[in-house]
């Protein structure tokens, strides 16, 4: 089996970091959740991430913004983003500071493995 990979996952809504490790954490797996910018934040500059996944749209907070300042940490860490509806403005932002992806919700599992496999070429 590969190296588990270490998995951020920055969401207001508590179903999708349960998603997350209820089908990536069953393989083994580390998953952190985070539900909003500080807690993001805070989980970037204490732990080592092989990929982030990211909520365009959370209260309070546009996931570009999150986007920004975790890239102004971690320069290196691919960034998918992720969101029910998709506005070309928000993405073309999120792509220019780095966004590696995008995941339309909802998803299956298998799209994050897709995700995961073109972003950082690992089977998972």
């Amino acid at each position: 089996m590969m190296k588990p990979l270490h998995i951020l996952v920055v969401d207001d809504k508590k179903v999708i970091g349960d998603y997350f490790n209820l089908t990536l954490g069953h393989y083994g797996h580390h998953i952190s959740v985070a539900h909003d910018l500080p807690q993001a934040l805070d989980a970037v500059k204490k732990e080592g991430f092989d990929i982030a996944f990211m909520d365009m749209m959370m209260p309070g907070v546009n996931g570009v913004k999150v986007l920004e300042e975790i890239k102004a940490l971690v320069p290196g860490l691919p960034v998918v983003m992720m969101s029910g509806f998709i506005l070309d403005d928000m993405r073309t932002r999120a792509q220019s500071l780095g966004a590696v992806d995008f995941l339309k919700k909802p998803f299956e599992v298998d799209d994050i493995r897709r995700v995961v496999k073109n972003v950082i070429g690992h089977e998972i």
